[in-house]
C-alpha cells in the first residue's frame, strides 16, 4: 500500500523537490573520486561504481553507514548482537570483521593497525548528518589501494564548512530507550573555513531469549535463557573539517561503548559486567596544489591511534572478569601526481604504512593473571600507477597496478585492467578484470591465547589471502526517465583467513577457497518533481571449497524503494528487502522481508526539520548465522521500532 500510495503521489506531482533535484542525465555525469584516485564520470570509471547521496541519507533516515549501504545491489549485513558486519555478493565470512572492505572518509584511512576493520554499524565513528554522498567502488581495488581493498571500496565524502556562524542542533528520541544530540557549527577567518560538529548518542537496548542456555547456571542461578537489561550503548562523536587553501585537514574523535548479551568466547550467560568499547582518533591531512594546467600533485598524511577493550565475564571455577586490550597506531604518508596529456588521464604515486606500537595484552582483573603480553610493529609500502586511455570513439581502456612490500618481505603484484565504452545518450559497457589481496593483519597474526575457560591460537604461518574477479556491466537509459543496469560477475577467492573450530578451541587458518558466480540487475525511475524508484535483484550461486554448505551466503538478496516529495517540504520514503534463506552451523535461518518507511517535514519558510521513521514495520521475525565463537546457531534482530529527530538550522 505504501509503495501504491508514494507512485499514485509521484505521478500527481508538479513541483519539483529538492529531495532528489538531480535530474538523470546529471546522475550520470556526477563525477566520483575513489574508483581510480582521480576526478571521472560515473560511467568512465573501472567499477560500477554506486552513490549514496545526502539527499538519500535524509530521506529516509538512515542512522548508520551500514543502512545506507545496505540499500545499494549485492550488499547485506549481518548483526552478531556487539558489531554489524557486511557482506558482498554472498561472501561474510565466519569471523570476519569487515577486513575485506577499505573505508575512508574524505580519503583517509579508517581501517584500525590491530583488526583492519571497516566499521559500519553503531560503531561507525562519524555521524551521518555530515555526509555529503557515500561512493562505493565495487570489485578489486588494490590496484590503487593496496591492503583490504578485496571486496569493495567506501569512501565517505563530508560536507563542506557552510557560511560562517551557521550550523545545526538537533535531538532525536526512539524505541528501546534511544535517544540522541547532535551540534554543529561553521566558522571562518584569516585561517580559513572550519566545520566543527559533536554529538552523543544512548540506547537501553532489549532483552534476549537464547534457548542454547535455557537450564544453565550462572552464579548458582539457573537461567530461563532470557538476558536483560544488558543491551546498553552510548556513543560520542567529535568531527572537524579545516580547509585553508590549498590545506585540508580533518579530525575524527569517537568512543562507544556496549554492553555484552551474546556471551560469545565460552563466557557465562547474562553475566553482569561483560561489555565493550572502541575508540578511534583520526588526523588526516592532505595538501596539494597545481603544478601546471594539467599536473596536479597532493601529498597526504594519515595518524591513526585506536583502542578496544573488551571485559568477559565468567564464573567457573570463581567469578572473573577477564579483559582483553588492544591498541595501535597507523601513520600513512602518501603522494601521487595526476597528469593529463594527449588521450591520457594517469594517475601515479605511493603509500606508506607504518602500525606502530600495536598491543595486544589478556589479563584477569582479580585475581591478577597475565596470559597474553604482545607487542608489534608491522609496515608496508606500495607503489602504484592508474592510466585512462581514450581508445577513440566512446571506448576508453583504464588500467591500474600496484606493487606492494609487507614487513615479512613479502612482494603483491595488484592488477587491473576495464574496457569501458560510454556512448552519448547514457548508454555503458564495462569488462574488468582484476585481483586483490588482504594481508593477515595484527590479531590475526599474534594474537594467542589459553586460559581454562577457551583458547585461541594464533598462526604465524598465515598467507594473504587473494581474490581474482571478472565482470561485465551494462548500463541503458531506457527513455528520458528511466535506467537499467546489469552485472554478470565471476570471484575466485584463495588461502582465505577463516576462523575454525569451537567456542572452546579456535584458531585462524588460511582454510578456504570459493567462489561465487552471480548476477545484479537494477532498475531506476526518475519522476520530473524529483520523485525517484529503485529497484535490484542480486543472484548468488556461492561454492566453498570446505565440506557442508556457505555459512551466510544468501542465494537471493530483492529491494525495492521510493521516495518523493508531496508537497509542502513534506518527502516520504519507504523500502523493501527481502534476504533469502542462508546456511548457519547447525541448519539455516528462513528467509526474510523487511520494510522501512520515513517522513520527512522540512518547511522552506521555517529552519527546522522534522523526520519520523519506523524501521521493520511489518514486525518482521529473523536472525542473522555467527562464527564459531558463539553458542548461539544465529542471533535474532530487532523488531519493529521507531524513531524522531528534530533538528533547527541556524
Amino acid at each position: 500500500m505504501l509503495f501504491v500510495y508514494i507512485a499514485a503521489q509521484a505521478n500527481a506531482q508538479e513541483n519539483p523537490a529538492d529531495l532528489a533535484s538531480l535530474s538523470l542525465e546529471q546522475l550520470l555525469d556526477m563525477e566520483v573520486v575513489t574508483a581510480s584516485r582521480f576526478d571521472q564520470k560515473v560511467d568512465h570509471a573501472p567499477s560500477a561504481v554506486q552513490v549514496i547521496s545526502a539527499q538519500d541519507i535524509r530521506a529516509h533516515g538512515w542512522r548508520t553507514l551500514g543502512e545506507a549501504l545496505e540499500s545499494l545491489p549485492g550488499l547485506y549485513l549481518s548483526d552478531t548482537g556487539l558489531y554489524t558486519y557486511m557482506g558482498a555478493r554472498g561472501q561474510l565470512r565466519a569471523g570476519d570483521y569487515n577486513t575485506r572492505f577499505l573505508l575512508l572518509i574524505d580519503g583517509h584511512r579508517i581501517n584500525d593497525p590491530v583488526y583492519s576493520q571497516s566499521p559500519v554499524g553503531a560503531e561507525f565513528p562519524l555521524d551521518m548528518a555530515l555526509v555529503e554522498r557515500i561512493e562505493y567502488v565495487p570489485g578489486p581495488g588494490s590496484a590503487v589501494y593496496g591492503s583490504n581493498a578485496f571486496f569493495g571500496v567506501i569512501n565517505v565524502l563530508t560536507k563542506s564548512p557552510g557560511q560562517p556562524g551557521s550550523g545545526e542542533l538537533a535531538v532525536d528520541g526512539g524505541s528501546y530507550g534511544s535517544h540522541g544530540a547532535r551540534a554543529v557549527l561553521s566558522t571562518s577567518g584569516a585561517w580559513g573555513q572550519t566545520l566543527m560538529s559533536v554529538s552523543h548518542s544512548h540506547s537501553r537496548g532489549r532483552d534476549f531469549y537464547f534457548p542454547e542456555f535455557a537450564g544453565t547456571e550462572t552464579n548458582g542461578v539457573i537461567s530461563d535463557g532470557v538476558v536483560r537489561n544488558q543491551d546498553d550503548e552510548r556513543s560520542q562523536r567529535l568531527f572537524l573539517r579545516h580547509i585553508a587553501g590549498d590545506l585540508t585537514v580533518m579530525l575524527l574523535a569517537s568512543d562507544r561503548r556496549k554492553d555484552d548479551p551474546v556471551a560469545p568466547y565460552n563466557q557465562a550467560f547474562g553475566m553482569p559486567g561483560a561489555n565493550i568499547q572502541d575508540s578511534w582518533v583520526v588526523l588526516g591531512t592532505k595538501y596539494g596544489r597545481a603544478l601546471s594546467e594539467t599536473t596536479h600533485w597532493q601529498a597526504q598524511l594519515d595518524l591513526i591511534d585506536y583502542r578496544y577493550v573488551g571485559n568477559y565475564a565468567y564464573d567457573d571455577p570463581y567469578t572473573v572478569i577477564n579483559r582483553d586490550i588492544s591498541t595501535g597506531q597507523s601513520i600513512v604518508l602518501g603522494s601521487r601526481i595526476v597528469t593529463k596529456w594527449r588521450r591520457h588521464t594517469m594517475a601515479a604515486g605511493f603509500e606508506a604504512q607504518l602500525d606502530r606500537a600495536v598491543e595486544q595484552r589478556n589479563i584477569d582483573l582479580d585475581p591478577y593473571l597475565s596470559y597474553l603480553e604482545s607487542k608489534h610493529d608491522v609496515s608496508s609500502l606500495g607503489f602504484f600507477v592508474n592510466d585512462e586511455f581514450a581508445m577513440g570513439g566512446d571506448w576508453l581502456l583504464n588500467s591500474g597496478l600496484r606493487l606492494d612490500r609487507s614487513d615479512v618481505g613479502t612482494l603483491r603484484l595488484s592488477p587491473r585492467v576495464a574496457l569501458i565504452s560510454a556512448r552519448p545518450g547514457g548508454t555503458t559497457f564495462k569488462a574488468i578484470v582484476g585481483k586483490a589481496y588482504r594481508s593477515p593483519n595484527a590479531y590475526e597474526r599474534f594474537y594467542n591465547l589459553e586460559t581454562d575457560s577457551g583458547s585461541q591460537l594464533t598462526n604465524p604461518g598465515l598467507r594473504a589471502e587473494s581474490i581474482r574477479t571478472a565482470e561485465l556491466f551494462f548500463g541503458r537509459t531506457l527513455g528520458q526517465h528511466s535506467r537499467a543496469e546489469v552485472s554478470l560477475y565471476d570471484y575466485r577467492l584463495h588461502d582465505l583467513i577463516t576462523l575454525v573450530g569451537d567456542e572452546e578451541m579456535l584458531t585462524l587458518e588460511n582454510a578456504a577457497s570459493a567462489s561465487t558466480t552471480g548476477a545484479e540487475i537494477a532498475l531506476l525511475y526518475h519522476w520530473e518533481n524529483g520523485a525517484l524508484l529503485r529497484t535490484s535483484y542480486a543472484y548468488n550461486r556461492v561454492r566453498d571449497s570446505r565440506d557442508g554448505p556457505v555459512l551466510n551466503a544468501p542465494r537471493g538478496i530483492a529491494r525495492l524503494s521510493a521516495t518523493v516529495p508531496l508537497g509542502n517540504g513534506i518527502s516520504v520514503a519507504a523500502a523493501a528487502q527481502h534476504v533469502g534463506r542462508r546456511a548457519t552451523k547447525l541448519g539455516s535461518v528462513d528467509h526474510h522481508t523487511v520494510v522501512n518507511a520515513n517522513l520527512l517535514w522540512e518547511p522552506a519558510a521555517l529552519p527546522l526539520a522534522l523526520s519520523a521513521g519506523v524501521r521493520n514495520l511489518l514486525d518482521e521475525k529473523y536472525a542473522d548465522p555467527v562464527g564459531p565463537e558463539f553458542v548461539q546457531d544465529a542471533i535474532p534482530r530487532r523488531g519493529r521500532e521507531y524513531r524522531v529527530e528534530l533538528s533547527w538550522r541556524f
